[in-house]
């Protein structure tokens, strides 16, 4: 090939090359999944090299207890004609028993008996919430990229210095990642996850409660988020499960954060201080946001997905907005049913 050929197409490559950077640093450079893995990892999505998978609440000093979170109405006028996962009829889900530790920042999972802790060869990076006897959802940057043969789900697992003598261990028998995830936007960041064998959920565990098909408006409210992840943007992972309280920003709120224009989507909402101080951080990724309901149970309304760096300023968590995927939910679990919440008893 003659030289100056060769010349240009080497300028048009780079030419090409600099408009891809350009577009990911205008689109994506602030969206930073909330996971820890370790650089080195394999298999590691493109857009999570520089981040760690691992789940937290950061730098909380005083949490309010879960029984002081705010009831939600559920009785909304307006609804959403959706598709729903069946109803099972021996089980409730969204109850767990009530441990509180002095402080409020330290729980159990006794007290949220749905939350699961993925571990990649050996090194635990990010959370799910069981939601059928064999059905587990998390967000989809939590698998995407991943091989799922070296990944375990370990639910009763309180601290993760030492398996709990009550701790079941599942492996990943198949995946359902959402068909239009965007692994740079984070859009549509869900996925479900089919245990290779069923959990009793009439003991121990318990199911989370899928949120209601109606539009709710949930601003305002106060939400509560779990997780063994960082304790802060530099701080280490925590042994023990831990939650934090925050509020559900308005669409206007989160709009006026310091995120790019139009980078927050409709199948996403915000919760947090924008003064900063409490949020999910790296590590948290997949694991629940949850409302009290009505009768007391919990319900999962969004899946942890990402944010820009923890608890800073004017960047509040982003989440996946569950009510979004009621339907696409029905089209996955296999006709398994879900565990309703104990006023249908």
């Amino acid at each position: 090939m003659p030289f100056g050929t060769r010349d240009m197409s080497n300028h048009a490559t780079m030419q090409r090359t600099l408009v891809v950077i350009l577009l990911w640093i205008s689109c994506c450079s602030h969206a930073f999944p909330r996971v820890v893995i370790r650089n080195k990892e394999k298999n590691l999505p493109a857009s999570n090299v520089q981040i760690h998978y691992n789940i937290t609440s950061a730098e909380v000093d005083d949490l309010s207890a879960i029984d002081e979170v705010s009831y939600i109405d559920f009785n909304s006028t307006s609804s959403i004609p959706s598709k729903r996962p069946n109803i099972c009829n021996d089980c409730v889900c969204g109850v767990g028993r009530k441990t509180r530790i002095v402080g409020g920042n330290v729980t159990s999972v006794y007290e949220y008996p749905w939350i699961v802790s993925l571990t990649k060869q050996g090194t635990f990076y990010c959370a799910g919430s069981l939601i059928t006897r064999k059905h587990v959802l998390t967000a989809a940057h939590c698998l995407s990229g991943f091989d799922r043969r070296s990944i375990k789900l370990v639910l009763v697992d309180n601290d993760r210095t030492k398996l709990d003598q009550n701790a079941i261990i599942r492996r990943i028998k198949s995946v359902v990642i959402h068909e239009n995830f965007h692994s740079y936007t984070y859009n549509n960041d869900i996925a479900i996850i089919e245990m290779d064998r069923t959990v009793n959920v009439n003991g121990i565990v318990r199911t989370a409660c899928l949120p209601e098909d109606k539009a709710i408006d949930y601003t305002g409210a106060t939400a509560t988020v779990i997780g063994w992840g960082r304790t802060g943007e530099s701080e280490p992972v925590s042994n023990e499960l831990r939650r934090v309280n925050l509020p559900i920003l308005s669409q206007e709120e989160c709009d006026q954060a310091g995120y790019q224009k139009n980078r927050i989507s409709e199948n996403m909402f915000c919760a947090g201080y924008l003064t900063g101080n409490r949020d999910a951080c790296f590590g948290d990724s997949g694991g629940p946001l949850h409302v009290k309901g009505t009768f007391g149970h919990l319900e999962i309304i969004g899946i942890i997905s990402w944010g820009r760096g923890c608890a800073r300023p004017n960047f509040p968590g982003i989440y996946t907005k569950l009510t979004n995927y009621l339907g696409w939910l029905k089209d996955h679990l296999d006709d398994e049913c879900v565990c309703p919440p104990p006023r249908r008893h």
